[in-house]
């Protein structure tokens, strides 16, 4: 039975997959922008630009652009190098 519910269900996501992947970028420049609007509000970035374009089949290029205080980019500085440190 699980058999028989792979083989057919397995090729119906793969022909769904490859209808949904021209809009990918417009998905993934929609999370960006509501990951980096949170992070302009709690005041981690003065501001952000977010370009995402479709190159190929499954490859996307990601333009973006942090506009940093030089206090917030000390902050954040300092966040990394404590996780390496680690």
């Amino acid at each position: 039975m699980e058999t028989w519910i792979d083989e057919r269900f397995v090729p119906f996501l793969m022909r769904i997959l490859f209808v949904f992947e021209p809009l990918t970028p417009r998905f993934v420049s929609f999370s960006l922008e509501r990951r980096l609007r949170e992070w302009k509000d709690n005041r981690l970035i003065d501001d952000y630009s977010v370009k995402t374009g479709r190159i190929g089949k499954f490859h996307y290029k990601i333009d973006m652009d942090l506009v940093l205080t030089p206090e917030q980019a000390r902050n954040s500085m300092i966040k990394i190098f404590k996780r390496i440190r680690r």
